[in-house]
């Protein structure tokens, strides 16, 4: 028997590269760990994103809201908890937590997402979403399977 728990887990390292000069993990860094979640989250449910884009579908970012509350740095670990939610049909939100060791929120992210369609160099939005993605965008809500 499975149980559903809607958390999407990444555990990253702060390696010299996700830093600033004073070893303090940089504000962009934490945007390239949110799309590793979305993409690891979508790997798992077994949609790679390159194959979603070969289709000519894509899921970009078009809000985010990231707040900076205790500083990652050089060598730390942290963990990301992401929830998803589909809203309105065609709206992808995103809720994620980065989460030092001691369980204390380093930083909380909420980012808005929605599916485009590539036809003839214009991007198109997606309103009635494709079956087989609107499951793997519901299942994304349900969380990982354990």
């Amino acid at each position: 028997m499975s149980s559903r728990n809607n958390q999407w887990k990444l555990i990253k390292t702060v390696l010299p590269q996700h830093t600033d000069h004073a070893g303090v993990m940089w504000h962009g860094s934490y945007l390239n760990f949110l799309e590793e979640g979305r993409i690891d989250a979508l790997d798992q449910l077994g949609l790679s994103y390159s194959k979603l884009s070969e289709k000519g579908f894509e899921i970009p970012v078009i809000s985010i809201q990231l707040r900076y509350k205790i500083s990652f740095i050089h060598g730390e670990k942290v963990l990301l908890k992401s929830q998803f939610k589909l809203e309105n049909k065609i709206r992808l939100n995103c809720k994620t937590l980065f989460l030092k060791s001691n369980g204390a929120i380093g930083a909380e992210a909420i980012i808005g997402l929605v599916v485009v369609r590539k036809i003839n160099h214009s991007i198109k939005l997606v309103k009635d979403l494709p079956v087989d993605i609107k499951k793997i965008l519901l299942m994304l809500e349900e969380g990982p399977e354990f």
